[in-house]
């Protein structure tokens, strides 16, 4: 940024020096001031090219709201299904995945037995979304586990084993990324506790989706 700056000056005066010469009409303080403007506007440009794009962790998204379990990071949550028994659960969450899980809403899912009782198992993959307007999709796969086991008044779910697909629709090229590597405490803040410019939004956009599934679940079993 230095060497931008001592360029900036160095022309500056050859230009003040040429105009002086041709004209004689500018005074020394016109020019004097016409050098501060422009090395004032190229240290505000050589600013905006080096600033720290990381940016400070919203509540639900700060240390803590990603945890890793045995290395693996795993969202686990009891939700609460009052006078519902694991049955009708099950039924339930049947019926939500059923409705849920088609097209545009998700990319595809798959179903896995479980010979658990009362145990679903699923694995997704839809879009998450960091822009969307009229000349730019910016948007990546994220593929996951879902197990929600049912209880008598209650099911756990369970969200794990992510991984990220960017940059690419048929993934012959793009960006394979697991969860364990982008989105941790670890991984995903700086030193100054500032949540990284990509690594946040994978964070952010993972963490609604797992909100999102809660509720949506929440929803189905009042």
């Amino acid at each position: 940024m230095g060497a931008f700056i001592l360029f900036s000056f160095q022309f500056c005066i050859i230009f003040a020096e040429n105009t002086i010469n041709q004209e004689n009409k500018f005074n020394m303080k016109r020019i004097i001031f016409l050098i501060t403007a422009i090395i004032l506007c190229s240290t505000t440009a050589s600013a905006q090219l080096f600033k720290d794009r990381s940016t400070e962790a919203e509540p639900q998204y700060k240390v803590g709201t990603v945890p890793v379990v045995n290395g693996k990071v795993t969202f686990e949550e009891k939700i609460p299904a009052e006078g519902l028994s694991a049955a009708e659960i099950t039924d339930r969450i049947n019926g939500w995945i059923k409705n849920r899980y088609v097209e545009p809403t998700v990319i595809s899912v798959k179903r896995y037995e479980s010979e658990a009782p009362n145990t679903t198992i699923i694995k997704g993959e839809e879009y998450i979304v960091f822009r969307n307007t009229f000349f730019v999709l910016n948007r990546a796969r994220i593929y996951y586990y879902l197990t929600i086991t049912a209880a008598d008044g209650y099911c756990t779910f369970n969200m794990s084993r992510i991984t990220f697909w960017h940059d690419d629709e048929d993934e012959k090229g793009g960006i394979h990324m697991k969860a364990e590597n982008w989105i941790t405490d670890e991984t995903a803040f700086n030193k100054k506790g500032k949540l990284k410019k990509h690594e946040g939004k994978f964070r952010r956009k993972t963490i609604d989706l797992k909100n999102q599934l809660v509720d949506e679940i929440k929803n189905v079993l009042k």
